[in-house]
């Protein structure tokens, strides 16, 4: 009898900031695939029976390529596990949960997602800086500042210099240099007030404010 797969939202790292259906979800699995962004207390919800594989990632070093992790899933869930995909933030944004789930759906696997926290709303919100403000940004625009190995990074920049509103980049402190050259270049005024955060929601969290001519 074939299983299913939960493609399950952690959250941006407080191990309060996993849904209630996400803990639940976790305590009944069979399996659990997690990734490298999933922290500790995360982890430590994860009942003593279940089977834990670390498919973690990080810069330029993946142990595990995202095909051999679809393949885990697959196969887990024939055997007729309760598998769950643990995924830093929310599955689906900029987690490579899509790809995950067209590659069940193709084989037949049951599925279903449940949503997470993103950091790109709550990191900026344990900082005190609110993504969207009735007086001041009106909108909020995610971009990934990761680019893939080798690459530069496909950001749209002149069409970002002509947009109002936040700009939450993930993923960017390597990148923060070019990300505020590039933003001043397309028009930005080099005087717009930015800030980086990193290790979003955890005990370690950190925040750098400044402007786009001096963040970096």
């Amino acid at each position: 009898m074939t299983g299913k797969v939960w493609l399950v939202g952690a959250g941006p790292g407080d191990v309060g900031l996993i849904t209630v259906k996400g803990k639940a979800v976790l305590a009944a699995a069979d399996v659990v695939v997690h990734d490298r962004l999933v922290g500790d207390g995360i982890r430590a919800l994860i009942p003593a029976r279940t089977r834990c594989i670390d498919v973690g990632k990080e810069a330029g070093h993946h142990p595990v390529p995202q095909a051999d992790i679809q393949r885990i899933l697959i196969k887990e869930a024939r055997r007729g596990w309760r598998v769950v995909r643990l995924k830093g933030g929310d599955p689906f944004l900029f987690g490579r949960g899509a790809e995950e789930l067209e590659a069940l759906k193709e084989e037949g696997i049951p599925c279903e997602v449940v949503p997470g926290v993103t950091s790109a709303v709550a990191a900026a919100a344990y900082a005190g800086i609110p993504v969207t403000h009735r007086d001041y940004a009106s909108s909020v625009h995610i971009i990934t500042a990761h680019a893939k190995a080798g690459g530069k990074l496909n950001i749209d920049f002149p069409t970002l210099g002509q947009l109002e509103g936040t700009f939450v980049f993930l993923m960017g402190l390597n990148a923060l240099p070019e990300l505020c050259q590039e933003l001043v270049a397309a028009g930005m005024s080099p005087d717009t007030p930015a800030a980086v955060i990193e290790r979003g929601t955890t005990a370690r969290q950190r925040r750098v404010d400044g402007s786009l001519a001096t963040l970096a």
